[in-house]
C-alpha cells in the first residue's frame, strides 16, 4: 500500500488512501479523527491527479484566500 496523500482542499485537510485497488477519501478533523467521505475517485486515477481532481470537484468552494487545493504530502 502506497503512502496516503494529505490535500489541504480549500481549507479542509482531507487525506486519500489507496486500499484494494480503490481510493478512499477521508476528511480530517482537528482533532486529528478521520471521518470516511464518500467521493467517487476512479480506481484508475494516478496519484499524481489527485490534486487536480479535487480541485475540479471541490472548485465552488475556492476563496481569494484559498484558490486552489494544495498537496501537502
Amino acid at each position: 500500500m502506497a503512502a496516503p496523500v494529505l490535500l489541504d482542499v480549500f481549507g479542509t485537510r482531507m487525506l486519500v488512501e489507496r486500499r484494494d485497488g480503490a481510493w478512499r477519501t477521508f476528511r480530517l478533523g482537528s482533532d486529528g479523527k478521520r471521518s470516511l467521505v464518500d467521493i467517487p475517485v476512479p480506481p484508475s486515477l494516478p496519484e499524481a491527479e489527485l490534486v487536480q481532481y479535487f480541485d475540479d470537484i471541490y472548485h465552488e468552494a475556492a476563496t481569494p484566500q484559498r484558490p486552489a487545493v494544495i498537496r501537502l504530502s
